[in-house]
Formats: C-alpha cells, sequence, structure tokens
C-alpha cells in the first residue's frame, strides 16, 4: 500500500471513529423538548387539582433556569416547552385534547391528566401515535390491562393503595371489624375490591359494602345501618365531593365508630368539615418531614406554584412524574420515541415518595402512606421508618359516647 493510500485509508478510519464519538449537535438537533397534559381547572376534579397547571409551570421555569436537560444525541442541553389544556374534568374532552398535543402539538412526552376515567381515554392517544405516556394519579386496573405499550404509571394499582393502611391495622391488633362506604367509580371501586380482601387479610370481619351511585344525597339508610352493625372502621372508597356529603351526615346522625377512614382527606375534604375531619385516617403520597430524595426542591416547587400540598395531596405524585421524566429523558439522551420509552420502562430512581420501578404493563411502585388529620395537620402515620406522628385510635369521639 503506497504512503498516500494508507494516508487517506488511516484519515477515513480517524473521521469514521470522530464522527462515532462525537454528539450529534447537527441541523436536525430540535429546539426544546415538548411536553403535553391536559389538567382539570374546571370541572368536578378541579377541587383535586385545579391550580396544578401552575406547578408544571413552577417545574418548567425551574428546569429551564438550569438551561434545560442535557441530551447525548444533541450534544446540548434542550429547554422544556410545556403545553397544557383544560380537560375540563371530562374523558371525551381529555381525549380530544391528547389527540391534539401528539398531532398538532407534536409534544415528545405527555403527562396523564387526573383520574383513572380520563387516562383511560386519554391514553389511547399515546398508544395510537407511539407517544411515551406517564400516567400519574391513575391506578385502575382497567387502565393497564389492554395490553399496551407506551404508557407507565407512577403509582400502583389500586388494589394495593391503602396496602399499608391494613398492615398498620393488622400491627395493631385493635380493630376487629370494617363496613364500606364506595362511590362507584372506576378508581374507588377498584380501592375497595382491594381493601375488601386486604381487611380479611388483616383479620378483620367484613360488616358490609354499600356502592352507591357518585350523585347520591341522601346517605341516611346507610348511615342506620352502620350503626346498627357499629363496625370499628368505617371506610369511605370515594372522591372528595362524595366524602364530605356523607360524613356531614354521619356527624348529624351521630355516627361514632373507632376510625373513620376517607381515602381521599385533603384539604379541601378537611375546610368543609371543621372540627368532624379531625382524626380521619387516609392517603397521602408525601408529607414535609419525609426524606426521600430532595424535599427542598419540590416545596420551592410549591411556593412558587402557591399550592399547599395538604390542600392537593397529589402534588407530590406529579413531582414524581417530573423526577421520573428527568431521569428518563437524561438517560435516553435522545427524543426517538422508542429509545425515550425503552428507557423509561427500564428506569429505577428514588423520589420524593421513594422508589420507583415499573411492572411489564406500565404500573409503578409508588403506593401510599395512612395519614390522620391531628388537631388540623396531617401525620404520616405507617410505617415507623418514615412516620411523623402516632396513630391515635379510637379517637376521641368515640371515647366520649
Amino acid at each position: 500500500m503506497g504512503k498516500r493510500v494508507f494516508f487517506v485509508w488511516f484519515a477515513g478510519i480517524v473521521l469514521c471513529s470522530f464522527s462515532i464519538l462525537v454528539p450529534d449537535s447537527g441541523a436536525q438537533a430540535p429546539d426544546a423538548i415538548r411536553v403535553g397534559a391536559t389538567v382539570s381547572v374546571s370541572g368536578k376534579f378541579s377541587t383535586e387539582i385545579g391550580p396544578f397547571q401552575r406547578l408544571f409551570q413552577a417545574w418548567v421555569d425551574e428546569v429551564n433556569r438550569q438551561g434545560g436537560i442535557y441530551l447525548k444525541k444533541y450534544g446540548r442541553k434542550l429547554p422544556l416547552k410545556l403545553i397544557t389544556y383544560d380537560d375540563r374534568s371530562d374523558a371525551a374532552t381529555a381525549r380530544r385534547f391528547y389527540e391534539r398535543l401528539v398531532t398538532v402539538d407534536r409534544v415528545d412526552l405527555l403527562f396523564g391528566p387526573y383520574s383513572s376515567p380520563l387516562t383511560f381515554a386519554a391514553s389511547t392517544a399515546s398508544e395510537q401515535h407511539q407517544v411515551p405516556f406517564i400516567a400519574i394519579c391513575a391506578n385502575s386496573p382497567k387502565v393497564y390491562n389492554r395490553g399496551f405499550k407506551w404508557i407507565v404509571c407512577v403509582i400502583d394499582t389500586a388494589s394495593r393503595y391503602t396496602y399499608r393502611y391494613w398492615e398498620m391495622v393488622k400491627a395493631e391488633k385493635k380493630a376487629r371489624s370494617v363496613g364500606f362506604v364506595v362511590e362507584d367509580t372506576l378508581h374507588p371501586v377498584g380501592v375497595y375490591k382491594g381493601s375488601r380482601k386486604l381487611a380479611e387479610q388483616a383479620g378483620l370481619k367484613v360488616l358490609s359494602g354499600e356502592v352507591l351511585p357518585p350523585d347520591i344525597g341522601d346517605f341516611t339508610p346507610v348511615i342506620l345501618k352502620l350503626k346498627k352493625l357499629n363496625p370499628d372502621i368505617v371506610y369511605v372508597s370515594s372522591n372528595i365531593p362524595f366524602a364530605v356529603a356523607f360524613m356531614k351526615q354521619a356527624k348529624e346522625l351521630n355516627l361514632t365508630p373507632r376510625e373513620f377512614h376517607c381515602i381521599h382527606h385533603s384539604g379541601v375534604f378537611r375546610q368543609p368539615l371543621g372540627d368532624a375531619a379531625d382524626y380521619v385516617v387516609g392517603q397521602s403520597y408525601w408529607e414535609p418531614g419525609m426524606k426521600y430524595s430532595k424535599p427542598q426542591r419540590f416545596l420551592a416547587l410549591l411556593r412558587n406554584a402557591k399550592i399547599d400540598v395538604d390542600d392537593y395531596p397529589w402534588s407530590p405524585a406529579y413531582m414524581m412524574a417530573f423526577e421520573i421524566a428527568e431521569a428518563a429523558l437524561g438517560q435516553a439522551g435522545t427524543l426517538e420515541p422508542a429509545p425515550l420509552m425503552k428507557t423509561l420502562k427500564d428506569l429505577r430512581i428514588t423520589t420524593i415518595g421513594g422508589p420507583i420501578w415499573f411492572a411489564e404493563n406500565g404500573v409503578g411502585a409508588i403506593n401510599t402512606y395512612p395519614s390522620q388529620i391531628q388537631s388540623g395537620t396531617y401525620q404520616i402515620i405507617w410505617p415507623s421508618e418514615v412516620a411523623t406522628g402516632e396513630h391515635i385510635y379510637p379517637t376521641p369521639a368515640w371515647d366520649k359516647r
């Protein structure tokens, strides 16, 4: 081989090697990471997540102040661009907006809407168009038993939503019976089915299981039945408006079990009930004092968004979704859908709510902790390693009856 030929051959090898090692930062690099979502700014779910568009924006602003998220394929940080719509707490509206986010706004990553019914509808758009979708507060098995490949969820399935509560009840060996009051919608029914089995496994006798229409106005027959049965725990599996209406009537009719458990017992549950909300146990993903991940960062985002975590207890789940998105984007290093989705499915990180990973069908590992309203504040009461307060059982109201 002549010297000139050898030089050309060697230079070609060097250039090829260099092109492999150097990130592709050419003209095809996007100008931003486009993320999309809907938020129930209006409609029945607005009491649960109404101001969360501000939380999304606070997160995007914080990331962009730091220059964005580094993606190796493009050799630089890219800022986040946020597109959101008000789904009006309506499944058909959510489905239409997620179709728009994919086909018109051309987002790279989707965050799911609030609730299982809306997520069930919205996730069909991501599956059809193969866009990664991070579900947040949607844990009905019906969402994940369709064989979809383009969805992961922050939280565990509905049947395990309160498993830590039943672990606590079993360990304490105080309660012996339970009566269930259930709102007939996807999430509450899913929670009830799992909780009924978990209660029995904890050694409790199930005295009743009343599944009622979401728009029921009069709970009198159910409350009178519960007074006669006298279960230790009255367990209300419902969304907040249903639970508030039930608790108001329970107080009027002097229903005083040893403990009320209302799965959703946030500040917008507590405020209309006043003293009647004290000592109610429910579920929380996070309370100040828990040490996972970077709680100070989350608290700063809440301040910037003007959101109180006690009023909006699902905000930690949204923060976990942000942490998941950041980690997946950084590890994938690209906006190409297939590699990004694979990275999501394989992800293992610790969020503010604890370690997260995903099952084959996309269901996540994050679950709630039992929390109790004590003098107007929320205390995680189980397990001991994350508890911020002691479980008060039975309630003082029962002691005085």
